[in-house]
Parts: structure tokens; C-alpha cells; sequence
């Protein structure tokens, strides 16, 4: 360091250094010429450091870039598309989309119908036709939705599931599907779907579920509606008085304005051809999974009928659908109204042979 870096430098760092320089002098030639080689050496070793990475350029490797935008493709295009003879069909057939988008149902059932002439195979013909066979159901569609416009929503329901028992297995599908998603709030209401999060009334009864004779389950052929259902192995449960009796919460219903509604609803599939005797009960307990069997909301208050329920068989295997009438066909005690009950219950009442079900679908309708 040169005198004119000492004299305009800090004076801190100018005491330092200068104290640095004269220990330095005061050493031996010996051991200055040590200190110089080791720090010559670390002056002039390179920096080193890891060679930065990059993304590696597709160019480099163009077969991967290849099947990257391959799959890109694929995913663009799930749905295989028709193929046909010359551009004149292939126009009609795009043609025909525009037309069916919009809902001019006969114009684009002739678009359809011309494309369909000038398919390239029998897969593409069979494609079009299922197009040109939605457009047949286009008027009836059309009615649904007035009627929804117009609060018909029953008449909207029913129109909805024939469109789809007709229909369903063409590209009209969406459409009316749209529209069941809109009628279906105004007439229903779900007390318990068993899907991965149950509904709000739902919530207390799936946490008090008998862990060791129940489960969810997602087979396909054991749900009627949405992505799950509820198997139960009826019998069993808390003994009472010398017998077995088996208990199923489904719902609470303190909050729900029952008489709104004029029918329940549920599915319940039999694994065998035992009959199986079960009852709709609605009681005064809360729904929880340390509720005493023999409360007010167990067995005891159906005894004392200080309740609402509904008796009814499962005699044939396979789905069972039942619409029970909330006005004529449960039994009731007069001095017990709605307001009074808070739960709903599937009980087992012996003599009946214990049985594995499977339970789907709970719900109130609207009159």
C-alpha cells in the first residue's frame, strides 16, 4: 500500500496498516519472504464455482421436444373426431356444431345429416348420426327450460330425466344436464349423499357412525346418484329387553323447516333375499356418538311413540327405491309437531335377519 492510499484512507485504517507494515519490517528476511510466498499464492489462485445450470434447449433433444408436444396434443384432443371424405362434409359437419351451439336444432340436424353422407368409416358415420339424433331432442329441451324459466319445476324434473333416459347417450347430455343442476335445488334437498364431504346436516351423522359396521364406499354399482354411498350391517347394535337392535344416523333436522317439504327419499340396496324389517325414525335426541340408545330418541321413544316413523320390509335383493309421504303415511303423535324433532335415524326393529345393505340418496322433496 502506497503512502498516498494511507494518507486518504480512514484513519482507523490508516493506524491499522501502518502498524501492520511496521511489524512486517521488524521480521526476520526469512520469515518476510514466507508470509510474501503464501500470499501470492492465494492471490493468484482462480475463483472457483459450479458452472451455472440451465434448461435444457429442445432443439438439443428433439425427440423429447417431440413427445412433449405430442401429449400436448393428446390432451387437446380427447375426444376422438369423425373423418370423412372431402372438405364439403367436414364444413357441413363444423357447420352443424355452430348451428347445435346455438340450439336451431333443425338446421343443424341437416348439417348433420348432409356430413353424415360423406363420412370416411363407420365409426365417423355412427359419431354424426349421434349428433343428428341429439338435435331430435332439441324442442323437448327447449319446453324444459321455459318451463324452469317459468318456476314448473316439477314438470321441468320430469322432463329433464326423459330427455336423459332418451338421450343421455348423446351429445345433448350437457345440455341437459345443465338443466337438472338448475331444477334440482328447487325440489329437492340432500339430507345425506355420503360422498367424501358430507352436506351440512350430514356432518354430525357421519361423525357418530358405527365405525365397526359401516363404510363408505365408491362401487360404481352400489351408488344411484353422485361419487358415493353408505354400507350398513343392520342387526347387532345396543341390546334392549332380551333383543338386538341396530341403530343408522342419516341426518339432523333441528334447523330444517319440515313442513316445506312433502316426501322423503332413499335408496337402499339388499345383498340378499332375507327379508330385513327397518324403520324411518325421527326423534327428539341430537345426533352424537355417546347418545344412550334408551333415550328419548332411542328405542324407548319409539315405544312411547314420542316420535315419527315409518315402518317398512326390504324384501327382494337388488335396489329398492322408496318415496315415503311425510303427510299420510307416517306415523305420528299428535302432540309432537316438527319443530319438537331434531334427528333422523335408520333403525333395525327384530325379528329380522341381519343384513348387509348399502343406503344412498336422502332427501326431502318439495310438494
Amino acid at each position: 500500500m502506497t503512502q498516498e492510499h494511507l494518507i486518504g484512507s480512514d484513519p482507523p485504517l490508516r493506524m491499522s496498516t501502518g502498524a501492520a507494515m511496521i511489524a512486517f519490517s521488524c521480521l526476520s528476511p526469512a520469515y518476510r519472504w514466507l508470509i510474501a510466498l503464501m500470499l501470492s499464492v492465494v492471490l493468484i489462485q482462480p475463483a472457483t464455482s459450479e458452472p451455472a445450470t440451465q434448461d435444457a434447449d429442445p432443439a438439443e433433444n428433439p425427440e423429447e421436444a417431440e413427445n412433449s408436444e405430442e401429449d400436448e396434443n393428446s390432451a387437446e384432443d380427447e375426444s376422438p373426431q369423425p373423418s370423412f371424405d372431402g372438405d364439403e362434409a367436414k364444413q357441413q359437419f363444423e357447420k352443424g356444431l355452430k348451428l347445435f351451439e346455438e340450439r336451431q336444432w333443425r338446421d343443424a340436424s341437416r348439417s348433420f345429416g348432409l356430413a353424415r353422407k360423406g363420412t370416411a368409416d363407420k365409426d365417423s358415420r355412427s359419431m354424426v348420426s349421434s349428433w343428428e339424433k341429439a338435435c331430435k331432442g332439441g324442442k323437448a329441451l327447449d319446453r324444459a327450460v321455459e318451463d324452469l324459466a317459468r318456476k314448473k319445476y316439477r314438470k321441468a324434473w320430469i322432463a329433464a330425466l326423459a330427455l336423459h333416459g332418451k338421450y343421455g347417450a348423446t351429445p345433448l347430455v350437457s345440455p341437459i344436464e345443465q338443466l337438472k343442476e338448475e331444477v334440482y335445488p328447487q325440489l329437492f334437498l340432500d339430507l345425506a349423499c355420503f360422498e367424501a364431504e358430507p352436506v351440512e346436516v350430514e356432518a354430525a351423522a357421519r361423525k357418530a357412525l358405527p365405525a365397526d359396521r359401516s363404510r363408505l364406499t365408491k362401487d360404481p354399482d352400489r351408488i344411484t346418484e353422485g361419487k358415493g354411498a353408505l354400507e350398513w350391517r343392520s342387526g347387532g347394535g345396543q341390546g334392549f329387553a332380551g333383543l338386538s337392535f341396530g341403530r343408522l344416523p342419516l341426518a339432523s333436522i333441528g334447523e330444517l323447516v319440515m313442513d316445506d317439504y312433502r316426501w322423503i327419499r332413499f335408496s337402499i340396496f339388499n345383498e340378499d333375499d332375507n327379508f330385513g324389517k327397518f324403520t324411518l325414525f325421527f326423534g327428539k335426541d341430537e345426533i352424537g356418538p355417546n347418545r344412550a340408545w334408551a333415550g328419548a330418541g332411542g328405542i324407548a321413544g319409539l315405544l312411547r311413540r314420542d316420535c315419527y316413523y315409518h315402518h317398512f320390509t326390504l324384501k327382494k335383493p337388488g335396489w329398492n327405491h322408496f318415496r315415503i309421504d311425510l303427510t299420510r303415511e307416517l306415523s305420528m303423535n299428535a302432540s309432537v309437531a316438527w319443530s319438537d324433532l331434531l334427528s333422523l335415524y335408520l333403525m333395525t326393529v327384530p325379528p329380522s335377519h341381519p343384513k348387509k345393505i348399502t343406503i344412498d340418496a336422502v332427501k326431502l322433496e318439495r310438494p
